[in-house]
């Protein structure tokens, strides 16, 4: 029987940025596809260094600035770099609605800024347990970064979901045991989440009147 819900966070809370669409209008500004800009930033080594906590989120942020050869104080420069970021509200509601009954937790492959992140939103409250990979120095898909999330979650692994929008972190995942969602759309979420008996009638009802 499940007992908790375990979110990823890029991707699923904050979709606009993953997706590309957050990156559209500044990737141009710096003479760049959306594409090639999210692959400078997530794909080289100073991400893999970063997201297991050998670069702090600053240098790894002025590493990036001095790639681009964007000029000026690097809090000018991220701000520009994520305007198009927003947080999915209607994710927020289903964790909400989840959390009334299920032991949450966090699995993100993030730098070290990640609880500033969730308190800048608001959103902290929503998770009993955060494993950043920038704190705990190992990163999905690794099996480990899954080995620490359950036993920080403190129950069985058949009885904790997983939801991530990476398919090879979902692959990674179940071949490590845990029940998976693919995440796609907040809509597909309800579908899959009822389907599994984790949301009841009534609360898949009332989440997706308010989609």
């Amino acid at each position: 029987m499940t007992q908790a819900i375990l979110f990823d966070w890029g991707g699923v809370f904050n979709p606009q940025h993953e997706s590309l669409d957050g990156y559209r209008s500044i990737a141009q500004r710096y003479g760049h596809s959306a594409e090639s800009l999210y692959a400078l930033l997530y794909n080289g080594d100073e991400w893999r260094q970063a997201r297991i906590g050998e670069l702090t989120s600053q240098a790894y942020w002025s590493s990036m600035q001095q790639k681009l050869g964007v000029a000026g104080e690097l809090a000018i420069f991220m701000g520009e770099l994520f305007a198009g970021e927003q947080l999915n509200q209607q994710m927020v509601r289903i964790a909400q609605v989840l959390h009334r009954r299920y032991r949450t937790g966090l699995l993100s492959n993030a730098l070290d800024d990640l609880e500033t992140i969730l308190e800048r939103w608001q959103v902290a409250n929503l998770f009993d347990v955060v494993i950043n990979s920038a704190r705990v120095g190992v990163a999905k898909p690794n099996p480990h970064a899954f080995e620490l999330a359950v036993a920080a979650l403190g129950v069985q692994i058949r009885d904790i979901i997983f939801i991530d929008d990476k398919l090879r972190n979902v692959l990674a995942a179940r071949a490590f045991g845990l029940p998976t969602v693919h995440f796609t759309t907040t809509t597909a979420l309800l579908d899959e989440l009822g389907t599994l008996g984790v949301l009841k009638p009534h609360e898949r009802a009332m989440l997706r009147e308010e989609l």
